[in-house]
């Protein structure tokens, strides 16, 4: 059996914080109608094809000289 130890219950807390914080963000967005129908437009693009590589993306932004 594992030896607990106060550092052990500090980072399995520390780690739960971090989880309860993403389950609160994820129920934020769920919860907000426009969000939902953004995410529900860019997974229809996925679906459509409509993407680029993230290197075609970085070229156009160099192109426009945007970065």
């Amino acid at each position: 059996m594992a030896k607990i130890t106060l550092e052990t219950i500090y980072k399995e807390i520390k780690d739960l914080r971090a989880l309860m914080e993403a389950l609160v963000e994820t129920v934020d967005i769920l919860s907000d109608p426009r969000e939902l129908k953004e995410i529900r437009k860019g997974l229809m693009d996925i679906r459509k094809g409509r993407i680029r590589s993230w290197d075609e993306f970085e070229q156009e932004l160099r192109r426009e000289g945007k970065i």
